[in-house]
């Protein structure tokens, strides 16, 4: 790949915010070389989207010509592609990280430096094309996680130590201090809000601020207006005066309102991109979220969070539009407002001292409040939901009433909490409104004073009341924009329940096994126990030998499940070690364990087509593969009869196919990728018997190139296995041989045992 590489995953990591290791950054570059082997005209962008997400990058291949090319890159979102060698010299990447007028600027050797510019005509000449307008291949570089500078960097910590439950309420104090979280801990709503800007392009964010400060200034042509036109009066102002200072106020007016129109436009593509990256953010981190995280959470109930980004959407709008001009216009205003006499320069000062202590001393704790509300606002939404998912348990006698006692009880607490917080700001609203009288008559009386005493002519007087009635009229809206502001902080903290969620481990190396035969299974010592420090398994040890099929029984509460997870590395043991092919799966990435390892636990369906039920996103999966998984769990048939076949769409629950046939579906699943170890956690046993023989006959087929785990409670499923495991108390009780004619044995040791019985 050369050297070059090692310089594109520098400036595509500097782009995404994130440091660039540059030991592991060569280390991808050999096991790039390794995993995709051939030229690297014909392998550069699998190559490079395989480095880039070991750094957290997401590279999108798309056609550009050069020109577009240069258009679209910016700093925050390069664009990558790679030139041919010609002429014996090798290749080359090129990477453009900006533009200059028509000119796009290359990724400078080193970090900090700034990179030379290139011409599109130039840029299409380096990648051997025709003229600026012929298309390439381009990669643009945006980050897995863009949301991720909201996260607690000690949030898997935090995690562990303050339990799992992440309601919470929230405690804090009234300025950005608040949190919403179980654990109580990690940055504040203010710091999460300036990380999420960060991802802003600086640039846009300072020309809404320049045009807030343009729009400020120009809006003080009207009372400056009035002056001129109340001070000359006395002169004999002149039509032509007139005519003259109203061009002028028209003029500043009109420049104000298109200003105020670009910041308007610049608003919403912020609001556009802000909800892009929320949902880019969540959509890479829900599906590697560990699987404990859900053990005491409600994994839709905890995504209803998502909304708050339309909070966050909004209120960013409304107090960019208006917040900053309120605060520059009355700030301008109050400038001017001071060159016209000391004592209004003094009068300048205890308004602002007056509004500080209204929003920050009358304030206190209103961002703990504002917590405390969302918080039970999504507790009244969890329980309805809870309703619905759950509508059988309600329907029994007394379940109606039992529904609304939990729903009045819920509400009853967010009525408590939105009480509070209105209190804190009822305060401020009503303190507000008597500094607007007090500081009015003020003035009047003020301003008349110097009048008289001819120290303030009676223009600067009717401009100063212009000033102050539009800085304190902007002011009595504080009601508004701070309970926005308390909401958007609300809505922050949320939004840091999701991306504090724990994920699974990102590290490891990749693991391809060219083996056809199944894979050998080993666990040692191995140990795990819940939060609550209960022991589910006690120094397991078990071997699986390659193409071999076991069965898994024993009670409930026996450990089965998690023995499952373990293996599938949904969860880490917390002693011992589990190998595969006697390499221990915590050195392999969990993508690659995954694509040697399936399993079917429950139902999961996807609201989508039978056909992407079974891909999954695994487009290597063609429809012939498909329909070879379907038929080797005697399902295609039945999906054939329907009348849009594989593309029949899907609810949640699998509908418009029954129970047993959605059983099938995700063993479909499994099986379609030919994993090397396929485990299978009481898939079958709800099946009837004519669907159950044909997946029995397709599991257990010794041409089939898996290892076969098999958790279950019937007896004609373990009657087929080479062996039996029996879990009791986290241990393996015993170990019988149902396939070689001992079948009868294993029934007379459970029943004599007690330990658990077969269907």
């Amino acid at each position: 790949m050369g050297w070059a590489s090692d310089v594109v995953l520098d400036a595509c990591t500097q782009a995404a915010g994130q440091e660039y290791d540059p030991v592991l950054g060569r280390q991808l570059i050999y096991q790039a070389e390794r995993e995709f082997p051939g030229p690297a005209e014909e392998t550069w962008q699998a190559r490079l989207s395989m480095m880039g997400k070991q750094f957290g990058l997401r590279m999108t291949p798309t056609r550009w010509s050069a020109r577009e090319a240069i258009a679209t890159a910016r700093p925050d979102m390069p664009v990558v592609t790679y030139a041919p060698g010609r002429d014996g010299r090798p290749g080359e990447w090129i990477t453009l990280v900006g533009r200059r007028g028509n000119s796009g600027r290359l990724a400078a050797a080193d970090r900090g430096d700034v990179g030379p510019t290139i011409s599109a005509r130039d840029l299409a000449r380096r990648l051997g094309l025709e003229g600026a307008g012929v298309e390439a291949t381009w990669m643009m570089v945006l980050p897995l996680a863009p949301c991720h500078a909201l996260r607690d960097p000690d949030a898997d910590e935090n995690y562990h130590r303050h339990g799992q439950k992440a309601h919470g309420h929230g405690h804090g104090h009234g300025h950005g201090h608040g949190h919403g979280h179980a654990h109580g801990h990690g940055p504040s709503p203010l710091k999460r809000l300036l990380g999420l800007l960060q991802a802003e392009a600086r640039k846009d964010l300072w020309l809404i601020v320049a045009y807030a400060v343009g729009v400020g200034i120009l809006s003080l042509a009207t009372p400056l207006a009035i002056e001129a036109v109340v001070t000359t009066v006395a002169l004999n102002l002149l039509l032509q005066q007139l005519i003259v200072l109203t061009l002028i106020l028209f003029a500043c007016l009109s420049l104000a309102a298109i200003l105020r129109a670009l910041q308007t436009y610049m608003v919403e593509l912020m609001q556009r991109r802000l909800f892009v990256r929320v949902t880019a953010d969540l959509a890479y981190r829900l599906p590697r979220v560990r699987i404990d995280a859900y053990d005491r959470n409600n994994g839709p109930e905890l995504v209803n969070r998502f909304f708050d980004v339309l909070t966050v959407q909004k209120v960013a709008a409304l107090l960019l539009l208006d917040g900053i001009s309120v605060i520059l216009g009355a700030a301008i205003g109050l400038v001017v407002l001071a060159f016209y006499h000391p004592f209004l320069l003094g009068f300048d000062l205890v308004l602002l001292l007056s509004m500080t202590l209204i929003i920050y001393l009358l304030g206190r704790g209103a961002i703990r409040t504002s917590i405390q509300e969302s918080v039970s606002k999504y507790e009244v939404a969890g329980g309805l939901e809870e309703i619905a998912r759950a509508p059988l348990a309600y329907k029994v006698d007394g379940g109606s009433d039992f529904a609304m006692d939990r729903a009045d009880s819920a509400t009853r607490r967010y009525l408590s909490a939105r009480r509070r917080h209105f209190g804190i700001l009822m305060r401020q609203i009503i303190f507000a409104l008597a500094l607007q009288a007090i500081a009015s008559s003020a003035l009047l009386g003020l301003g008349g004073y110097l009048v008289i005493q001819e120290q303030l002519t009676l223009g600067q007087l009717v401009a100063a009341e212009l000033i102050i009635a539009t800085v304190l009229a902007s002011f009595t809206k504080l009601g508004k924009h701070l309970e926005a502001w308390y909401d958007l902080m609300a809505a922050m903290d949320k939004l840091g329940v999701l991306v504090d969620l724990p994920l699974e481990r990102p590290d490891g190396e990749v693991h391809r096994e060219l083996d056809s035969r199944g894979a050998a299974l080993t666990l040692r010592n191995v140990s795990y126990a819940f939060e609550d420090h209960r022991d589910v398994l006690r120094h397991l040890d078990l071997e699986v030998r390659a193409g071999e099929r076991m069965a898994v029984i024993g009670p409930s509460g026996s450990g089965k499940s998690t023995l499952v997870d373990l293996i599938y590395g949904l969860r880490q043991p917390s002693g011992g070690s589990i190998e595969l092919d006697r390499t221990n799966t915590r050195d392999f990435r969990l993508e690659s364990l995954r694509a040697e390892v399936a399993v079917v636990k429950g139902v999961e369906a996807i609201e989508d087509t039978i056909l992407e039920n079974v891909r999954v996103g695994r487009l290597w999966l063609s429809l012939v593969d498909v329909r070879r998984a379907l038929d080797a769990v005697g399902l295609l048939e039945e999906v054939s009869d329907l009348p849009d076949g594989l593309h029949t769409m899907l609810s949640s629950k699998g509908a418009p196919l029954s129970l047993g046939q959605a059983r099938r579906l995700m063993l479909a699943r499994a099986i379609a990728g030919d994993p090397r170890l396929l485990i299978v956690d009481e898939g079958l046993d709800g099946m009837d018997l004519d669907a159950r023989s044909r997946v029995l006959e397709t599991l257990f087929d010794r041409s089939a190139p898996w290892t076969l785990v098999i958790v279950s409670h019937s007896q004609e499923v373990v009657g087929h296995c080479d062996r039996a495991v029996i879990l009791a108390e986290g241990r393996i009780e015993h170990t019988l041989e149902p396939a070689n004619g001992r079948a009868r044995d294993l029934e007379v040791w459970l029943r004599e045992t007690g330990l658990c019985r077969l269907n």
